[in-house]
């Protein structure tokens, strides 16, 4: 029994595949991130988030200073975007983030820390084997590029996304997220000033619709582990758990001024897709 489970695991570690799915995540996540800080360089909050007291919010301290970790940030996301010396892209991100971090604690969201953790993995794949100067280079050198790599770092990836919607949804312990509180939580979050994007009044005009949502947020989180059992089965339902992931991430970026978490989160999406889901044929590509 547990020679048989031995090799079934080295089998999933072995396996191959093309690297669409994750040189998709590394443009697309660098991309949403890289907006991001360009955008708060825009409206003058460099200096106040990263600066020490008096003249920022910065209470701790970190092994850069707020512009040096923001500008090694900017410069590594560029250079992700475009597949330029990705893996020491990645890490050089990696530490200008934690840097950031332990500058201003509470001045990042949810998607710094995870993309973090997905830039650490990107480091040890091969996400740079398609649509990346690194491959351009290679090939004018006349170096091999691979046209399949190790497929675990993205199931890495996949593990990580359904277990932050699980965790999520189990993490919504207010009553309001449930039947008891009516299902009123999305209702609210519409409603709250400091976070919705428009003004409440058009929310009762669509109450009902707001409680079906709310529940169907929920079902679409705490149901997370079984888009696992469907993907690894094959089963055509997973891609309702995927439509339904969409359309929360879409509803978020719309009604609520999140920033772009939710931008980020659908940057991850392809790898939740099948190798032959996630490319085009060859038959196509050659063309």
């Amino acid at each position: 029994m547990i020679g048989k489970l031995w090799r079934a695991w080295v089998e999933l570690l072995d396996r191959k595949e093309p690297p669409t799915a994750l040189a998709l995540v590394r443009i697309l996540l660098a991309g949403v991130l890289l907006v991001d800080f360009v955008s708060t360089k825009l409206a003058g909050l460099v200096g106040p988030l990263y600066s020490p007291p008096p003249a920022g919010f910065a209470w701790g301290d970190a092994w850069l200073t707020g512009d040096a970790a923001w500008a090694l940030a900017v410069v590594s996301l560029v250079a992700l975007v475009l597949g330029a010396a990705t893996r020491v892209a990645c890490v050089a991100f990696v530490i200008a983030s934690a840097a950031l971090s332990h500058l201003t604690p509470d001045g990042e969201s949810g998607l710094d820390m995870l993309a973090r953790v997905v830039f650490l993995i990107l480091a040890l794949s091969r996400s740079n084997a398609r649509w990346s100067l690194d491959a351009w280079v290679a090939k004018r050198m006349g170096r091999e590029v691979p046209a399949e790599i190790p497929a675990w770092p993205r199931y890495l990836l996949l593990f990580e996304l359904v277990w932050v919607y699980f965790s999520g949804g189990m993490n919504k312990s207010s009553g309001s997220w449930g039947p008891q509180g009516g299902f009123t939580a999305l209702a609210n979050a519409l409603s709250d000033p400091h976070a919705a994007r428009f003004s409440p009044t058009w929310v009762g005009a669509i109450y009902p619709l707001t409680r079906i949502a709310t529940a169907a947020t929920m079902a679409f989180e705490l149901g997370a582990p079984l888009f696992l059992l469907a993907y690894f089965k094959r089963w055509r339902v997973g891609w309702v758990w995927i439509a339904l992931g969409i359309s929360f991430e879409l509803g978020i970026a719309f009604g609520l001024r999140l920033g772009s978490f939710p931008y980020g989160m659908l940057a991850l999406y392809p790898v939740l897709l099948h190798s032959d889901e996630a490319h085009m044929p060859r038959s196509r590509q050659a063309k």
